[in-house]
């Protein structure tokens, strides 16, 4: 006597042996279908649409932050709050160059960074340096000592 073949939910698998291999059905013929390669609904992923978010918004951020930092290179807050502004003696030597200068605006506290200050400087036409001395005030805007520093010295 032949015993019948039965899976765990009781129903006769006896006609298996019967099954003819198809060569349209399987997973090996579902990944080479047509079907799968279509996008859904012509939507993007929502993998790659949070992707994409997340770089432009660290970019962005970036730009804001950047954008900031260079606000407070050239006009730092100390020039907008501090009371009345005291003038400091500043002395440019003969044979001086802009980087030497700017080194020294930055090393007595008139200006946060000499790198910023030489970029603005030649954004801007450059500075005429002469000899003399100059009345500045720390923590000035850039563009007002480069006005001072470009007019004849007193």
């Amino acid at each position: 006597m032949k015993r019948k073949q039965v899976d765990r939910n009781n129903r006769d698998n006896s006609n298996t042996e019967k099954w003819i291999e198809d060569p349209w059905d399987g997973p090996v013929a579902w990944r080479n279908s047509e079907f799968e390669t279509q996008p859904r609904d012509g939507r993007p992923d929502r993998r790659t649409v949070l992707i994409a978010l997340t770089v432009v918004m660290t970019v962005l951020l970036s730009v804001g932050a950047t954008g900031m930092w260079y606000l407070r290179q050239v006009n730092p807050p100390d020039s907008v709050t501090s009371g009345k502004p005291v003038a400091t003696n500043f002395t440019v030597n003969p044979g001086d160059s802009l980087i030497s200068v700017s080194k020294r605006l930055e090393q007595e506290g008139f200006i946060a960074n000499a790198s910023v200050f030489r970029w603005y400087a030649d954004r801007k036409g450059g500075i005429d340096l002469q000899p003399g001395y100059f009345a500045l005030v720390k923590d000035e805007h850039i563009g007002n000592i480069m006005k001072k520093l470009n007019k004849s010295p007193s």
